[in-house]
C-alpha cells in the first residue's frame, strides 16, 4: 500500500524532516509517481524509493536541504549499468525526477488535516507546482482547497494515477487514498495468518467474532481492533464505507449466513466468503452467487493451508485494490479555474 501512511504516522514527531516525493519516471523503475520517503534530521528513514540503489545518495542531497530549508529536484539515470552514471550501476532502464521538500511547520499542519480526512475516508488530491517550487495545495471534495497555492487552481480528475499535469505550469498530481480496512468475520486458527499478511501489506484490520476464547489479542497483534459479539450487535457498531473489504469465515454455517445476510447490500470494495461455491449458495439460498461476491475467495493460485491461502486472498484484494480509482468510487469531481 501507499508508503504515505506510514509517513502520516510519524508526522508528528520531533525534529525536522524532509519529503523525497517521486514526481516522474521515465522507462521503468522500482516505485513510481507519488512514492514518497520520509527523512529526519537524525538520519531517521521512514521507507523508500527504490530497492535501496539510490537512498544513499539522496540522503546526501537531503542534508543540502536540511541546511538550505529550500526545495529542490534531482533526476536519477538509472539506464546505464556501469558506474558512470550517478555511481552506482542500477540497470534500471529509466530515469527518475524526485522533488525533496522540507516540512515545514505549514506542510506538517497541511498533512495532518489530509491524515484527518483519509480517516474519515475522504480521498485528497495533492498539487504540486514544478516551475514554482514550494507551492502545493491539497483538494477534496466538500472542503475548501488548503495548502500554499498562488495563482488559479488548475482543472483536476480524480484519478488513481499520479503524474505531471499536461500544460503549464508544470504541475504534479497525487491522489492521496483512504487506508483500505479489511474486517474479518471468524477469529479461528486460520485468520490469523490473513489477518498477520493483511496488516504487513498494509490494511487496517478489524477481527470480529462472539468467541471470546478465539477473539483475543494474543492471536492478533497486528490487529487493529477487535470487536467481541453476535453479528447482530456487531452490525450496529460497524459503519461500512467503499474502502471496506470484508471476509467472512466463522466456519459456522447459521453465522455466515447471518452476516452475509446483513452485508450482502452494503457498499463495500471487496466481499470474500471462504468455501465452496456450493456452501455460498446455500447461504444465500440462490442458486446463483453474485459476480461481485468472492467465493472462494482467493486467487486461484491452487492454495492448500492456511498460510497459502491467506496468500491467495490478498494477492486478491490488493489487485482488487489496484484497480482505477473510477471503477470504484461513485464520487467525482472537478476543481475550476
Amino acid at each position: 500500500m501507499e508508503d504515505f501512511y506510514q509517513i502520516l504516522d510519524v508526522l508528528d514527531h520531533p525534529g525536522e524532516k524532509v519529503l523525497a516525493t517521486i514526481v516522474r519516471v521515465k522507462g521503468s523503475a522500482y516505485k513510481k509517481e507519488g512514492s514518497s520517503m520520509l527523512f529526519f534530521e537524525n538520519g531517521t528513514q521512514i521507507s523508500m524509493l527504490t530497492a535501496g540503489c539510490l537512498e544513499t545518495d539522496l540522503a546526501l542531497k537531503v542534508k543540502e536541504v536540511f541546511e538550505k530549508q529550500e526545495a529542490t529536484m534531482f533526476q536519477y539515470d538509472l539506464f546505464d549499468e556501469d558506474d558512470l552514471s550517478w555511481g552506482q550501476g542500477a540497470g534500471c532502464n529509466g530515469t527518475i525526477d524526485i522533488l525533496i521538500e522540507p516540512v515545514t511547520e505549514k506542510v506538517n499542519e497541511d498533512f495532518l488535516l489530509v491524515k484527518t480526512l483519509l480517516s474519515q475516508h475522504k480521498p485528497v488530491i495533492g498539487l504540486k507546482k514544478l516551475d514554482d517550487l514550494g507551492e502545493y495545495i491539497f483538494i477534496e471534495e466538500e472542503g475548501e482547497p488548503f495548502g500554499n497555492w498562488s495563482g488559479p487552481i488548475p482543472v483536476i480528475e480524480f484519478t488513481s494515477r499520479s503524474g505531471v499535469m499536461s500544460g503549464a505550469p508544470t504541475v504534479f498530481q497525487h491522489t492521496y487514498q483512504p487506508k483500505p480496512r479489511l474486517i474479518v468475520f471468524g477469529a479461528g486458527p486460520d485468520a490469523i495468518p490473513l489477518v498477520s499478511l493483511a496488516a504487513d501489506t498494509g490494511f487496517s484490520v478489524v477481527v470480529c467474532d462472539w468467541r471470546e476464547a478465539f477473539c483475543q489479542k494474543r492471536n492478533f497483534p497486528a490487529a487493529e481492533q477487535l470487536m467481541l459479539g453476535f453479528p447482530a450487535k456487531l452490525f450496529r457498531q460497524i459503519t461500512f464505507s467503499p474502502y471496506d473489504f470484508v471476509v467472512v469465515m466463522t466456519h459456522h454455517f447459521q453465522r455466515d449466513q447471518e452476516i452475509l445476510m446483513k452485508i450482502r447490500n452494503k457498499n463495500i470494495r471487496y466481499l470474500g466468503v471462504l468455501g465452496p461455491r456450493e456452501r455460498t449458495k446455500r447461504l444465500l439460498k440462490s442458486e446463483n452467487v453474485p459476480n461481485w461476491i468472492h467465493s472462494p475467495m482467493g486467487a486461484a493460485i491452487g492454495a492448500k493451508g492456511p498460510v497459502e491461502i491467506a496468500v491467495s486472498v490478498v494477492a486478491e484484494m490488493i489487485k482488487v485494490w489496484r484497480k482505477p480509482v473510477h471503477e470504484r468510487v461513485e464520487l467525482l469531481w472537478t476543481i475550476p479555474d
